[in-house]
């Protein structure tokens, strides 16, 4: 298949099933419900970042969403997150949700291609909160350009420690993705969470369903 690049020529690309490789880290759900997982809490001064991505070799245009409805912010969750078994903002209320969303130093960035949902980007104070990219587009080599415009948009606004963290659940190229940025561990922690493969079977397939991106050109 193609798709539309920057300068308006046809991109090759194909498309492939995502697993077993991408998935292949994650544990089988249990009978217990339980899911095992180690978190990675890392953090970045300005002095120690290093830009490393290239602009994609699509047209992807990231747009701030200045006031997010609960609704809308649902959608871009369940879409680039259900891969990786994100599921605890689905266990808050709208209005809870809307509270989040409305506080001060709260901001959603939404990147798109051809009108597509790429991925997103939510900032919440010192923190990047959420990044990551529907199935769609891993493997286009986005990733890395897009986490260069969080870490851009979280100094330029005044940030002077980014913080961020990550799971072993999560892609596995996502910790070095964020280290060869810049960031540096500070601290791991082992936490049991509840299984939503086992919570919402119906909805967290496993391995998940979808294509991933891979770019033709070398």
């Amino acid at each position: 298949m193609t798709a539309r690049g920057r300068s308006g020529a046809a991109v090759p690309t194909r498309l492939s099933s995502p697993a077993p490789d991408l998935f292949a880290h994650q544990p089988p759900p249990r009978a217990d419900g339980r899911l095992p997982i180690t978190i990675t809490y890392l953090e970045m001064v300005p002095r120690d970042w290093t830009r490393r991505g290239r602009a994609p070799d699509i047209d992807v245009i990231l747009e701030r969403i200045a006031a997010p409805t609960a609704a809308f912010y649902r959608e871009l969750y369940d879409r680039v997150g259900r891969p990786w078994l994100w599921y605890e903002r689905r266990l808050l209320s709208d209005a809870a949700l809307q509270a989040l969303l409305d506080q001060p130093g709260h901001e959603l960035h939404v990147a798109r291609h051809d009108g597509s949902l790429v991925g997103y980007i939510e900032l919440a104070g010192d923190d990047l909160a959420f990044f990551g990219l529907t199935l769609a587009y891993v493997g286009c080599r986005i990733g890395p350009w897009l986490l260069d415009r969080a870490v851009e948009r979280a100094f330029a606004r005044g940030t002077t420690r980014l913080t961020l963290n990550t799971n072993t659940l999560d892609h596995p190229k996502a910790l070095e993705t964020y280290r060869r940025a810049g960031f540096q561990v500070t601290r791991r922690e082992a936490r049991e969470l509840r299984d939503p493969r086992v919570l919402w079977p119906d909805l967290y397939r496993w391995p998940p369903l979808g294509t991933v991106c891979h770019s033709a050109i070398p």
